[in-house]
């Protein structure tokens, strides 16, 4: 525990190092009815907030200010199961898709590297099934028989990725870029590790399968951050940072700092933004009439222009742009608002603060709306956005906050913040500890794992040596409590609502097997344990841990609810460790009584491929009344509910 603590610490020191002058940064928030960010002024007030950034002398490596709900409608209730999604009515990007009739598979992003080949395969593939050129896979399923096949490939210019896919009836959309960094984080803090990098996206006809036709293509200056679709709207987050030549990023020199002015001086506005490039056409993506900055005299500048982009599913020639000139780590989407927290650094670990900024999504674009500051990080990579949950017009967060306290080296705490009636303000209408309820959210030295926001609750899973299940009841959000605490050995990394009276979770148990947890949540002060299940030998890995788009779950199949969750297990874990993948199939039954609802294990589809290095492997999985399909990178395998181990494939 010393050894987190510690590291804990370093990081937090690092973020908050003072400037090179020996002054510290100071971000603190206006005081201002304005809000923390305000319109440009004008395109000439956008381009000196530009090249103040450029010049502004900081920590090498680091800019101004360094930064660290309810039930998915996408999980599936009865027919077939889609895309894991985090909220209702918020369709999220994934790189596997499925409609009903028809499987997308993009192609993955790493190279083949690590499977030991134990099937011969005669159909121009690889023995995994993988074709040999990059290309979009569409197939055809067969639900009634588990078959699968393949319709067309879509082919990728040599040097684009596929980030991920949204399909609608008969228009695929892909987004692409050309390398992918992984969700918004501490990278993106640092343009040179991404600077004059390009995303996009390829929209194709798909009404004739066997010959599907591009009807957009579409880049733009930048690199890919996040992305959602709401309704026929496809929402794209992008940073950008200008390469200029003779600019020095991040310059921690005087003689830097003078070099970068000089040269600025003759840069324009144009030489600052980013592009986009439509079917061959270019044009500027960014109107600095619709960008926000720092409201804050303080802060100089911001050199990164992150753009909220939108654009219509049915017409992706048109779009919408909405760009801050600001420092964000993170991204959540609920279905009427975008928020970005930010990590503001101050000079000791215990004043780290987490500043959100919130957008509206409204018909004419994204429109700033406010922010606030809570106490601690919240955004800290993986799945955070857990953490986050918008509801009824107020958001919920619980953040950590770090200190240099063996004893006790981390709190947690819940925020309620509500948009201000008469200032561009996100207030805390509730918190939790408080001076009325000071009891805290976790155990000493417990980290948090697990977090869901449902309606008017909220379940946290702290860990150390054991698993406290906390359930929040957050009716009257301005008064939050805790209601109920559970301890049981392990602990849970994913929650996932059953019924309003059921949570099942996945995570580890003491002996570092994967398990399973059914709690029973129907009185909020009491929650119980309705039985937990190990899936798996020690050491063993499952993408379902921190990607949700791994775990499947199809609702009302019959009597019962299925689910599946990919694993990898070896009993070794030496350098030559084979790890052999396969699909675990779930049951839960009697969940409309929940003193008698229980997990049953319902069988195991274990594919004849051994591999190494288990997280490079993309998993997917759908099911489709009995039929299953698992996707272990671009190779296609087959099951049928009641006979798993008559596997089908590779398709």
């Amino acid at each position: 525990m010393q050894f987190r603590s510690l590291g804990m610490f370093l990081l937090l020191v690092f973020v908050v190092l003072p400037a090179c002058d020996g002054s510290s940064i100071s971000v603190a928030p206006p005081d201002s009815e304005a809000g923390m960010l305000r319109a440009v002024a004008s395109a000439a007030e956008l381009e000196a907030s530009i090249k103040a950034g450029l010049t502004t002398m900081t920590p090498a490596g680091q800019s101004t200010s360094t930064a660290l709900a309810t039930e998915p409608t996408d999980a599936g209730s009865g027919g077939f199961s889609g895309t894991y999604t985090q909220e209702p009515n918020v369709d999220e990007f994934d790189a596997v898709r499925y409609d009903g009739e028809h499987m997308y598979v993009a192609p993955r992003r790493y190279p083949d590297c690590c499977f030991i080949l134990t099937t011969e395969v005669a159909d121009g593939s690889d023995n995994t099934g993988n074709p040999a050129e990059a290309s979009i896979r569409l197939l055809e399923t067969d639900p009634s028989t588990g078959n699968a096949m393949l319709t067309s490939s879509i082919p990728l210019p040599e040097d684009v990725t596929v980030q991920g896919m949204y399909i609608d009836d008969d228009t695929l959309f892909a987004l692409t870029a050309e390398a992918m960094f992984g969700h918004f984080g501490r990278a993106f803090t640092v343009p040179a590790y991404w600077i004059e990098e390009r995303l996009g996206y390829r929209v194709y006809d798909t009404a004739d399968e066997s010959a599907p036709s591009l009807i957009a293509d579409v880049s733009i200056d930048g690199v890919f951050v996040e992305s959602r679709r709401i309704g026929d709207i496809v929402y794209i987050v992008s940073r950008y940072a200008p390469g200029i030549d003779g600019v020095i990023l991040n310059p921690s020199t005087p003689a830097a700092v003078e070099q970068n002015r000089s040269v600025l001086a003759n840069v324009t506005l144009d030489d600052l933004l980013p592009t986009i490039t439509i079917d061959g056409q270019t044009r500027e993506l960014v109107d600095p009439a619709q960008c926000w900055v720092s409201n804050d005299a303080r802060v100089p500048g911001y050199p990164v222009v992150t753009s909220i982009t939108a654009v219509p599913i049915d017409d992706p020639g048109s779009f919408t742009n909405t760009c801050i000139a600001d420092d964000a780590y993170g991204v959540y989407v609920s279905e009427s608002s975008i928020y970005f927290p930010q990590v503001v650094g101050y000079m000791l670990p215990d004043d780290v603060r987490t500043r959100i900024h919130k957008f509206a999504l409204l018909p004419n674009g994204p429109t700033y709306r406010g922010s606030g500051e809570v106490e601690g990080q919240l955004w800290r990579g993986g799945q955070t956005d857990f953490r986050m949950s918008e509801h009824m017009g107020d958001l919920r967060v619980m953040p950590s906050i770090y200190r240099d306290d063996n004893a006790d080296f981390v709190d947690h705490k819940l925020y309620v913040l509500r948009e201000s009636a008469s200032r561009r303000a996100l207030d805390i209408v509730g918190e939790l500890p408080n001076d009325a309820r000071p009891a805290p959210i976790g155990k000493p030295n417990e980290e948090l794992y697990g977090v869901r926001f449902l309606a008017d609750r909220a379940y946290a899973v702290t860990f150390e040596r054991i698993d406290p299940l906390y359930v929040l009841d957050l009716a009257d959000p301005t008064d939050p409590a805790i209601a109920g605490e559970l301890i049981v050995t392990g602990v849970s990394d994913f929650l996932h609502p059953v019924t309003g009276d059921l949570l099942l979770g996945l995570g580890r148990d003491e002996l570092g097997r994967l398990k399973l947890e059914l709690f029973d949540v129907s009185t909020i002060s009491t929650p119980l344990s309705r039985g937990s299940l190990p899936i798996s030998e020690p050491w063993a890995y499952s993408e379902a841990l921190h990607n949700r788009h791994a775990f499947t779950y199809l609702a009302d199949v019959g009597a019962v609810d299925r689910f599946a969750i990919p694993v990898e297990d070896t009993g070794d874990v030496t350098i030559s460790s084979v790890y052999r993948p396969a699909l675990n199939l779930f049951e839960i039954h009697d969940k409309t009584t929940p003193a008698l609802a229980s997990l049953v294990r319902a069988g195991r589809i274990a594919l004849p491929v051994d591999k190494y290095f288990p997280w490079s492997t993309r998993h997917r999985a759908f099911l489709h009344d009995d039929a299953v399909y698992f996707v272990l990178d671009e190779s296609v395998w087959s099951a049928m509910w009641h006979s798993p181990t008559i596997v089908n494939g590779p398709f």
